[in-house]
């Protein structure tokens, strides 16, 4: 008789529970409460997310789900499939506003591997045509995510992402000459034994520089404009999630966070100050991922702006918190932005200065559902970098995170994005008002910028 030993006994027990936990977790219909952490490891979804065999449309619904903004919500993705497009960047070329270029993971190949689109306007968001950066693509990562786009000084677009599955992440950098129609270029920014991942890139002058972590926050510098790159530099062990700002002299600085903090470094990595604690995330109740993911900007006279979820708040649920310094060495305590008197969560802000000093912040707000779950984008503004105007709804219609076929409340990005430019600031955001992921913008009017 074959005889088992207890050891192999418990470990399929705890084999299968653990099945079952992930069973639970991927079906999307269990609105378990999600514990968040600082220091998630914020890796890309599964390749085969298989589509829900059994999806019905649930769009969000109440009477607060729906609103009259002073805003336009426009959809961005061209397309009129049912796949999932979510973690939109975006960018402003410097020299013609009304050229903006939106980056965004895509499930459109639709056997559930997913690539980064480009969305090009030059109509300030009025039409938009779509592209794909991953041009020179690898055998052995077949899949691409963590769109990421800077303009350079001549107009060139520069759009970063990692590609994977099934071998480790690595960095890449597409170049276009045209705005963003076509891609003429790609090199690989990283190699392919560094497991890479979320890529944040940045452009002065003639350089470039990509953000990237593994275990660590690393940076590489291309002075031929993505042609070649230098060795990867150590920021710090333990940093995640690369907000770069450029300054109006070209120097390059990047905001990030540890396990327990908010920092800002120089693009070699020396000047580190700790902007602010951090306290984790509070759980919620709904699946998809968030994390204290830092935005930034920095003003013309050298003024730096930073915003974060934060969990110090107890009993208020998530909050958005903000800090500035006018030399970055000394920064402000850290303020609560969102005016909300409720317990709702407010996550995955996106912050831009404009020239003429303004700051902006939008973030995702559950402040309208009483259940925690269904989403808006709310914003605020500050005409001084201290004190902001009052919160304002920039959705006219509220998001349910549950209603994609693809994602099934998983994932709606690890983030959000705003720029400013031609008078306008650009909100960017996941939207599933059509029973799938698309991408919205709202061009939100500022003076100056």
């Amino acid at each position: 008789m074959l005889r088992i030993k207890p050891s192999v006994v418990f470990g399929l027990v705890v084999l299968l529970a653990l099945v079952a936990a992930l069973g639970v977790y991927a079906g999307g219909g269990s609105h378990a409460t999600v514990a968040s952490s600082n220091n998630a490891g914020l890796t890309v979804p599964s390749a085969n997310m298989p589509l829900s065999a059994n999806f019905k449309a649930n769009p969000a619904t109440g009477v607060t789900s729906s609103a009259s903004v002073a805003f336009a919500n426009v959809k961005v993705n061209p397309d009129s499939s049912t796949e999932a497009q979510n973690e939109p960047f975006i960018a402003v070329n410097p020299n013609n506003s009304s050229h903006i270029v939106v980056g965004a993971n895509s499930w459109q190949a639709g056997n559930g591997r997913f690539d980064v689109f480009a969305y090009v306007t030059f109509d300030a968001g009025k039409t938009w045509t779509s592209s794909q950066p991953y041009i020179d693509r690898n055998a052995s990562r077949l899949n691409a995510a963590d769109p990421t786009v800077a303009f350079g000084a001549d107009g060139k677009v520069y759009f970063g992402f990692v590609a994977l599955t099934p071998a480790a992440g690595a960095v890449a950098v597409s170049t276009s000459l045209d705005g963003g129609r076509t891609w003429s270029s790609q090199s690989w920014a990283t190699s392919f034994t560094s497991a890479a991942d979320k890529p944040a890139i940045a452009a002065s002058g003639s350089n470039l520089y990509v953000f990237y972590q593994n275990q660590s926050l690393l940076s590489t510098v291309s002075a031929n404009g993505g042609a070649t790159w230098s060795a990867a530099a150590t920021i710090e062990a333990g940093g995640r999630n690369a907000a770069p700002v450029v300054d109006r002299n070209g120097n390059v600085y990047v905001f990030y966070n540890t396990a327990d903090a908010i920092k800002m470094a120089k693009s070699t990595g020396s000047r580190i100050t700790t902007v602010a604690s951090t306290v984790a995330l509070q759980a919620r109740p709904t699946q998809y991922r968030a994390s204290i993911y830092p935005a930034a900007g920095v003003d013309a006279n050298g003024g730096f702006y930073v915003a974060w979820a934060d969990g110090r708040n107890a009993g208020r649920g998530n909050d958005i918190l903000y800090s500035h310094s006018a030399n970055g060495t000394n920064w402000s305590a850290p303020v609560t932005v969102n005016t909300d008197s409720g317990s709702a969560d407010q996550l995955m802000p996106a912050l831009s200065v404009g020239r003429d000093g303004v700051v902006n912040i939008a973030w995702l707000d559950n402040r309208n559902d009483a259940k925690n779950v269904n989403y808006d984008v709310y914003m605020a503004r500050s005409t001084n970098g201290t004190s902001f105007s009052a919160n304002q709804r920039v959705t006219n219609v509220s998001s349910n995170p549950y209603n994609d076929p693809r994602t099934q409340g998983s994932l709606i990005g690890d983030y959000f994005a705003m720029a400013s430019g031609g008078g306008s600031v650009y909100a960017v955001w996941t939207d599933t008002r059509n029973s799938n992921e698309d991408i919205y913008l709202a061009p939100v009017a500022a003076s100056n910028n």
